[in-house]
């Protein structure tokens, strides 16, 4: 996949259905492919499968997707993009206040997520941003939503550093009719689309025009990628040999169980062959091997050998390990299998920035216009955290073994998770309220000591 150019301005109607047109013919299969393996519908299986209970009605013919696309997927998001793993932070306090409440608004933290899993399946995410109303105060509010990939256009113009020009957003009605929206730094028009049957007479209408309030095209694109491309991509040949095995294996399996009576110098009517399969006895053999069944060994161990070859080249060509292998790894063996994942991730997240940037550039153009916001988008640092799997035990040991050299209780709790201890100087301030509940109050203790001396006295 790679990022749509254009030296056009303004797009004419015949533009923007000449556009539709040839994304839908060439981008959109490709989507539509990854998003199939995204959600199990592997259709290299399906369709060869179709063919061939097409071919031969009575074969043994089973059909079973492996959604390992979704596993990969699955992982890549919950490690980089687990809901709320990705902060705000500015110095500029009254700024960050406001944005974040642009970020409840829309509950950030799942759209941001949802990005982040559309850049693993199709190596990319669009955002679109407009106003609207808000669900607290009921005052007009910038909103943002995810758009699907094969629903819109980018267009860049051919500058050394591409800049975004012109978006096309598309999206089915009914059979007769499409939405679709042209978005430009100003302004958007709305078009419908009037399809006949056979598309010789489609019909482009202007239905309106809207002011931008953004200062751009209001789409953030967000990549996983230099070259757009999907996390699961290079692995589609390898998930549709594991489809093909684990069928195949699945098929020999219903042959042995469907294996044919063998009977020798003898013969069985219809009413015996139903009373045989009740009692399941045969009686009065001349020989031992008057029955039997044709069956065909099942290679058990080279099935089993080629699934986990297979399953080690998705993993490692994904660049994605298999945390649920359920080995229990060290904390060095874990940091040793993330390195290449890791690598993977850091590259993704920096892509990443470059949109969540674009948007919170974007969200502030509109708050300073409504005297909201008084501050840059550079103001805010973004951090990122990782949901990677912990040894707790080895991290205790680990503190008890630097507690009995000497090591400060700080330099002791800055090596833990952040999920355990989020902040360094929260734990340290607790743990000071801890001993000082511990410690008795001095001048309860002295009026304790009173107390005390007076009663000898008056025993005295």
């Amino acid at each position: 996949m790679y990022k749509l150019k254009t030296e056009k301005d303004i797009l004419t109607p015949d533009d923007i259905l000449k556009y539709i047109k040839a994304y839908r013919e060439t981008t959109v299969p490709l989507f539509d492919k990854l998003w199939n393996y995204y959600i199990g519908k592997n259709p290299t299986i399906i369709a060869t499968t179709d063919a061939l209970r097409r071919k031969d009605a009575g074969a043994t013919n089973n059909c079973t997707p492996v959604s390992y696309g979704r596993k990969i997927i699955t992982t890549f998001t919950g490690y980089a993009y687990r809901p709320r793993y990705i902060t705000y932070k500015s110095e500029n306090e009254s700024l960050l206040d406001e944005l974040l409440l642009v970020f409840n608004e829309n509950s950030e933290h799942i759209k941001t997520s949802m990005n982040g899993r559309n850049t693993g399946i199709f190596g990319m995410s669009y955002e679109l941003l407009y106003m609207g109303t808000s669900k607290i105060s009921d005052k007009p509010e910038v909103k943002f939503t995810v758009i699907d990939p094969r629903e819109l256009i980018l267009l860049y113009d051919y500058s050394i550093e591409p800049v975004k020009k012109i978006a096309i957003r598309f999206y089915n009605v009914s059979e007769e009719l499409d939405k679709i929206a042209v978005y430009y730094n100003d302004h958007t028009e709305y078009y419908d689309l009037k399809k006949t049957r056979y598309g010789s007479g489609d019909t482009l209408i202007a239905t309106g025009e809207e002011r931008t309030f953004f200062g751009e095209v209001p789409i953030v694109p967000y990549y996983l990628n230099q070259e757009v491309q999907s996390l699961i991509e290079s692995t589609l040949p390898l998930i549709d040999d594991y489809d093909a095995l684990v069928s195949g294996a699945m098929n020999e399996f219903d042959r042995f169980s469907n294996a044919y009576l063998r009977l020798v110098s003898m013969s069985l009517s219809k009413d015996q062959l139903q009373k045989l399969k009740y009692s399941r006895i045969f009686e009065q053999l001349k020989d031992k091997e008057s029955v039997s069944f044709l069956t065909k060994d099942i290679p058990t161990a080279y099935i089993q050998f080629m699934a986990e070859l297979i399953k080690s080249q998705i993993h490692t060509q994904s660049h994605v390990p298999d945390l649920a292998s359920g080995v229990d790894l060290s904390g060095v063996a874990i940091k040793r299998t993330m390195f290449d994942f890791e690598n993977v991730v850091s590259s993704a997240e920096a892509e990443f920035d470059t949109g969540l940037l674009e948007r919170i550039r974007m969200i502030l153009v509109v708050l300073k216009l409504m005297s909201r916001a008084d501050g840059t988008f550079d103001e805010i640092t973004i951090s990122h955290k990782r949901n990677e799997p912990v040894n707790l035990m080895e991290f205790a040991d680990i503190s008890l073994k630097m507690s009995q050299t000497g090591l400060s209780m700080e330099s002791i709790i800055e090596i833990w998770p952040d999920d355990i201890y989020p902040s360094v100087e929260q734990e340290m301030e607790r743990q000071e309220k801890a001993k000082g509940e511990m410690m008795p109050d001095v001048e309860t203790v002295a009026k304790q000591d009173l107390i005390v001396d007076d009663n000898k006295m008056v025993d005295e």
